[in-house]
């Protein structure tokens, strides 16, 4: 398996002075509530997609592709494929990639059992419109269940027609501390190893997290790979 480290050096030196403000945990909370996002990092608008040149590289080799600013950010130059140019077969493999990357993780941590349960819906706005503009087609709602038992050590995934009861020893991820608050961990994708970027806030029980880590110990901000990017959008106690 070939290896390719992702070092993003100007994201980890501006993420720890830009990190957002989240309570830390009463003492006497029962439970954490929180909400984490997920994006594919393909942005898809009116005149085609724009993605890392890397990320086009690895899922659309054929495809000729332009650098073009970023359409969230003028200062950075990124991949850019006009609309016009992705035929039906892409076009299909585009669509799969947003249906199974875009989601929103509902989760609550149960303190005194030791048990995350994670309510994970795919279907928000953003995914909707470029399923109706872009690829003329209507999107289907899904939903399925996480459940980390911290006790047991095991995860489940409790999917709409098949379940699975994983031990944390087969899924669990471990973190090297970069610094304070950052980390990295390795992930293949598409039989290649990259290095994914996580930012830690230490306001943040470590049970705030969207996987299973080994050794974290602060909850997860913000984490980045190279297919997409999970972030933290609420947390709240009771």
């Amino acid at each position: 398996m070939r290896i390719l480290f992702i070092i993003l050096l100007s994201f980890c030196v501006g993420t720890l002075f830009s990190q957002t403000v989240f309570e830390s945990c009463p003492s006497n909370a029962r439970e954490i509530h929180y909400v984490y996002e997920v994006k594919s990092n393909y942005i898809v608008n009116q005149e085609g997609v724009f993605a890392d040149t890397l990320l086009f590289k690895i899922d659309f080799p054929k495809l000729k592709v332009q650098l073009r600013k970023h359409p969230n950010d003028s200062t950075r130059l990124v991949g850019f494929v006009a609309s016009r140019q992705f035929g039906n077969e892409n076009k299909t493999k585009l669509r799969g990639i947003l249906y199974h990357t875009n989601e929103v993780f509902y989760a609550t941590h149960f303190i005194i059992a030791k048990k995350t349960v994670l309510n994970v819906v795919r279907g928000d706005e953003e995914t909707r419109r470029i399923f109706k503009e872009f690829f003329k087609d209507k999107f289907y709602d899904f939903k399925y269940r996480l459940e980390f038992d911290f006790v047991k050590k095991t995860e489940k995934r409790n999917y709409p027609n098949v379940n699975y009861n994983l031990p944390f020893e087969k899924v669990s991820k471990t973190v090297e501390i970069v610094d304070n608050q950052i980390g990295v961990y390795y992930e293949s994708y598409k039989n290649v190893l990259y290095k994914n970027i996580i930012t830690f806030n230490q306001n943040l029980n470590p049970f705030v997290s969207p996987y299973v880590f080994e050794n974290n110990t602060m909850g997860v901000e913000k984490l980045e790979t190279i297919a997409k990017t999970i972030t933290l959008k609420s947390v709240t106690y009771q």
